[in-house]
């Protein structure tokens, strides 16, 4: 019997393994690379979405202080006060007269 006969029932091996462990071995780098970028990634986006809420956080705040300030300075008390601080008195009979719109 010759070579070609022997083996004719085998699998041939080759260097179709070699192939098959190379891309392994590249991808396993590739595939720890990926890891470690999308956990960066994950990191960096959550810190960017606490930086905003603790923005909107602040701006609540301080828009509810406004509307409390707001709120003390058109009050009627707030300003007759200003009024009698400014010197200011309420006008006489015939002071005052009502604009129609044209």
């Amino acid at each position: 019997m010759n070579s070609r006969a022997r083996g004719a029932g085998k699998p041939q091996g080759g260097r179709g393994w070699l192939a098959v462990l190379a891309l392994e071995l590249l991808g396993l780098p590739v595939m720890g690379l990926v890891l470690v970028w999308s956990g960066i990634e994950r990191t960096d986006t959550t810190y960017f979405i606490n930086i905003a809420q603790n923005e909107v956080r602040e701006r609540q705040a301080l828009r509810a202080k406004l509307e409390v300030e707001r709120e003390r300075l058109l009050s009627p008390y707030e300003l007759r006060r200003r009024a009698q601080e400014l010197d200011m008195r309420e006008p006489g009979p015939g002071q005052v007269r009502r604009m129609d719109r044209p």
